[in-house]
């Protein structure tokens, strides 16, 4: 107790608080499981009450004005265009979409398989802007990578080595930020924040068809994207009543 006491007045973030009282309620697990004390005095500890931190999506204005200016006059600003669509589109966790092959990409409709955590695999689909994005930069490649999304640094000799990393992604999504003006698209997990609350908001909150597009075991991750489009909603209703009452001053 006195422990936690000095290290709530040494840390004062609760997240920081948790992550030290984990690593030491963890050490004396082990020590109790190894035998140097005789009981195991991990209960004791008790770990702070984070609070939740609501995702923070794309504002919709923005998002359209983000999509309608993505360059793609040469084969990486067609690329860029490709991943950023690819990404709003699906909703899919960045590591989940460079693992993709240029195989992967459905020769007909808009359906696609995509592997996420624990190996489980789930259909997403891609939007008529995000397929012909895609197809777009497909169609002009020449080099011989199999994968979807590629690093086209000049020092890359093997094709095989190709295949864009997850800082590569963030570096182009931070350079687009910063290009277009896209404040609110701070890396490429925003894209799937987006994807969920847009979601949410055009299905009525069907929580469940959201939680099979985005790979999401636990329902309760989702609590946070549908306290956003409840607020959404509440203030469209707030603007909504605000019309109706200046419509009824005007006949009055």
């Amino acid at each position: 107790r006195a422990y936690q006491r000095r290290l709530a007045a040494r840390l004062k973030s609760p997240a920081s608080r948790a992550r030290a009282l984990v690593a030491v309620r963890s050490w004396l697990r082990w020590v109790a499981r190894e035998g140097f004390i005789d009981r195991d005095l991990s209960n004791g500890i008790t770990l702070p009450k984070l609070e939740q931190r609501l995702p923070k999506p794309i504002d919709p204005d923005e998002l359209a004005r983000l999509l309608a200016a993505l360059p793609f006059g040469t084969p990486l600003e067609k690329r860029d265009k490709a991943l950023v669509q690819f990404l709003i589109s699906t909703g899919c966790r960045i590591s989940e979409a460079l693992a993709l092959d240029r195989t992967d990409f459905p020769r007909t409709g808009n359906r696609l398989i995509v592997t996420g955590k624990g190996s489980k695999q789930r259909a997403v689909y891609l939007t008529t802007d995000a397929r012909a994005a895609l197809e777009d930069y497909l169609g002009m490649r020449e080099d011989a990578s199999m994968a979807m999304f590629i690093n086209y640094d000049r020092s890359i000799a093997d094709d095989r080595n190709r295949r864009l990393t997850s800082a590569g992604a963030r570096f182009i999504v931070r350079r687009l930020r910063r290009q277009l003006g896209a404040w609110s698209f701070k890396s490429p997990h925003v894209a799937r924040h987006t994807a969920a609350t847009t979601l949410l908001e055009v299905t009525g909150g069907d929580v469940r068809l959201v939680q099979e597009v985005l790979g999401h075991a636990n329902l309760n991750t989702l609590q946070g994207y549908t306290k956003i489009v409840d607020s959404r909603k509440q203030e469209a209703y707030r603007l909504y009543q605000q019309f109706l009452d200046e419509k009824k001053k005007a006949t009055t």
